[in-house]
């Protein structure tokens, strides 16, 4: 049987293409609905209370499909590697593979003007890349105080005012919208992993659903907790997952007045003065405080990583 070298590199580039015409499709189709007012991608952005999504039904789907993966292969299959792997060396690949995506924080602090975080950024990479034995270590946090300054291309596409669109919960990458799906796209050829994924596509596979065994294993336990506070699941996701990705944007903007973008993140009290967020499916008879469902929504960062492929 015939088994030509390119066919798995020429089936990844035939998928890439039908999502890209399935997400242009699904734009067209409801252009005739979105007037420039309410246009959630190219106006004004929506506010966070009201979720665009038009696809609930089928995203709840894929969210039951999430749901059952994490409980039946990806939790298993996470305990038995903790079992057999330690916490400190769990904690080490992590590390190294948090390193490796410098080249994507990097760029986006950059391309947002931040010039004083695409600064750290790279003092970090330097350090932890030498220091800190290829990232295995944070000798730059711990030892020097440089905090990572997590920046993506879908935030950056928030800060020059593109909006978050459509709502969508992927299969296997979980919650995310239209703007953040071309991001992690554009994210995808910055990340050293991606020449990997093009050449051998088998073993870039291999090293994505390492590091999401390895993530899910520090996290046990967190999703569940998520799950058994929330009324509805996937409308507590949903608009957690929006308000994390409003905080991470409202963030990079806050130098929107001065002549300076790369101003540092604003002060706390700041959203504490923001008006409080309602589930836009009105089940929770209460609105949430902000700064309760900022803690939630940072929280949700890890429930991400347990459900997506990123």
């Amino acid at each position: 049987m015939k088994n030509p070298d390119g066919f798995l590199p020429q089936l990844c580039r035939i998928c890439f293409c039908c999502l890209a015409i399935w997400l242009g499709s699904m734009t067209l189709a409801l252009a005739q609905e979105v007037t420039p007012e309410n246009d959630p991608v190219f106006g004004e952005e929506l506010d966070i209370g009201l979720a665009s999504d038009p696809l609930e039904s089928i995203n709840r789907v894929f969210f039951h499909f999430n749901d059952k993966f994490y409980f039946w292969v990806l939790k298993p299959v996470s305990k038995g590697y903790a079992w057999v792997v330690a916490e400190n060396v769990r904690i080490c690949v992590r590390s190294f593979l948090k390193n490796l995506l410098a080249p994507v924080r990097i760029v986006n602090n950059l391309l947002q003007g931040k010039v004083v975080n695409t600064g750290i950024e790279t003092a970090r990479f330097v350090i932890n890349s030498t220091v800190g034995v290829i990232g295995l270590v944070d000798p730059a946090k711990n030892e020097f105080g440089l905090l990572p300054k997590d920046e993506d291309l879908g935030q950056t596409l928030g800060v020059y005012g593109v909006g978050e669109g459509l709502y969508i919960c992927w299969p296997f990458l979980g919650p995310s919208n239209v703007r953040d799906t071309i991001g992690m796209t554009g994210d995808f050829f910055l990340s050293p992993a991606s020449y990997l994924a093009w050449s051998d596509p088998g073993a870039g596979l291999a090293v994505q659903t390492g590091q999401e065994v390895n993530n899910t294993s520090l996290t046990l336990g967190d999703y569940e907790d998520f799950k058994a506070l929330a009324i509805d699941p996937y409308v507590a996701l949903r608009d957690a997952y929006r308000q994390y990705r409003q905080k991470n944007i409202h963030d990079m903007v806050v130098g929107k007045d001065s002549m300076y973008s790369y101003s540092f993140d604003r002060p706390e009290e700041i959203y504490a003065q923001e008006k409080p967020v309602q589930l836009s499916s009105g089940l929770n008879p209460a609105p949430i405080p902000v700064e309760d469902l900022l803690v939630q929504a940072e929280t949700l960062v890890e429930t991400e990583k347990l459900l997506s492929m990123r």
